[in-house]
């Protein structure tokens, strides 16, 4: 479900792809709230909370904000580059691979803190994760064609308001067979994404009771799970071309 192939993605690849990423996105957005108050990924709220700020020119509050909105587009943005620069090179893997090193990341400071107590409940690590979880977004967004955003619920709902609308105008508007089908998958794709999304975000909310911080390592082992099957499925379909004599491909 991490491949970007020639061949395009299936309705199943689309729908685990939703229930891992949208998962975890949802966890670690109720973590964050648990930890620091404030959501990683809700960029709408944050926006519209710095206007607000900005009208009372509260500095205190201003900065913060404006670093959750300035990391998110970071994160989006390294996503963005990283990805273009490996289709350069036909690394087809490379969404795997960004996975990887945001699973790491999320694990690294808290297991770090195991031997070198600190407080992670400091904005350094909120920050990080609001940079992580926007490229976790444009991640999933680039792989599915924007049909899975995992942190972005709102767009999500209403691509789901508007497929919706057009299956159920069906009778009146009689779309081809071929669009209906599409529009059914599209809406079994958004609902996914939704649902993962709010378990996600239960099991966040347990998480945080029962491990404080160290349930950020719950959530990055489902991204280091996720990405190092991808990557090992990969490694192994090489080997196994290349025994059979056949070129290998990245």
């Amino acid at each position: 479900m991490l491949i970007d192939r020639k061949s395009g993605r299936t309705g199943n690849e689309d729908r685990q792809l939703a229930v891992a990423l949208a998962g975890c996105a949802g966890m670690l957005n109720v973590l964050a709230l648990g930890a620091f108050g404030l959501f990683p990924s809700n960029m709408t709220g944050n926006a519209t909370q710095l206007s607000q700020e900005l009208l009372q020119w509260d500095k205190l509050e201003m900065v913060p904000l404006i670093l959750l909105l300035t990391s998110f587009l970071c994160g989006a943005f390294t996503s963005r580059v990283a990805v273009s620069l490996a289709k350069k090179v036909n690394l087809r893997t490379i969404y795997a691979h960004i996975l990887l090193i945001e699973g790491i990341l999320l694990i690294a400071p808290v297991v770090a803190g195991f031997w070198y107590p600190q407080n992670l409940q400091q904005g350094y690590y909120l920050f990080g994760l609001s940079f992580l979880l926007g490229a976790h977004n444009a991640t999933s967004t680039q792989l599915s064609q924007g049909k899975v955003r995992t942190t972005h619920i709102t767009g999500t709902l209403t691509d789901a308001g508007i497929v919706l609308a057009n299956l159920l105008l069906h009778p009146v508007l009689r779309h081809p067979p071929a669009q209906l089908k599409q529009f059914r998958y599209l809406l079994s794709v958004y609902f996914t994404s939704l649902i993962s999304f709010f378990i996600g975000g239960l099991i966040g909310i347990l998480g945080y009771e029962w491990l404080g911080m160290n349930a950020f390592i719950l959530a990055g082992s489902i991204l280091l799970a996720v990405s190092l099957l991808t990557l090992l499925r990969v490694l192994f379909r090489k080997r196994s071309k290349v025994l059979q004599g056949h070129p290998a491909q990245r």
